[in-house]
C-alpha cells in the first residue's frame, strides 16, 4: 500500500492505524467524490469484515465513517473521518 506524505500525516493526526487503512482499502464502500475514488468504512462494510464476531464488530465501529481517497494509480492521497456527507460529482 503506497501513501503520500500527506496521507501518512493525516492518518496519524486522525488516529487511523495502518491495519484499519488496509481494511478500508480492501473492503471499503466505493464513492466517487471530487475526481478521486473514496473508500469508506460504513456499517455494511463493518458487518462484512466482522462476520459473526461481536467483539471485532465493536472494535471496528470506533472507525465507522473513516475513509481514504485513492488516486487512479491506487496511491492513498488522504485519510479522514467523515463529519458530514461526502460531496459527489
Amino acid at each position: 500500500m503506497r501513501m503520500t506524505h500527506h496521507a501518512s500525516r493525516r492518518s496519524i493526526q486522525r488516529n487511523l492505524p495502518m491495519d484499519i487503512l488496509r481494511l478500508i482499502q480492501s473492503y471499503g464502500q466505493p464513492i466517487h467524490s471530487r475526481g478521486a475514488l473514496s473508500l469508506m468504512l460504513d456499517e455494511d462494510t463493518i458487518d462484512l469484515i466482522a462476520e459473526d464476531d461481536l467483539r471485532r464488530r465493536q472494535s471496528l465501529r470506533r472507525y465507522r465513517g473513516a475513509y481514504i481517497a485513492e488516486s487512479r494509480q491506487g496511491d492513498i492521497i488522504t485519510a479522514a473521518r467523515r463529519t458530514r456527507r461526502l460531496r459527489r460529482r
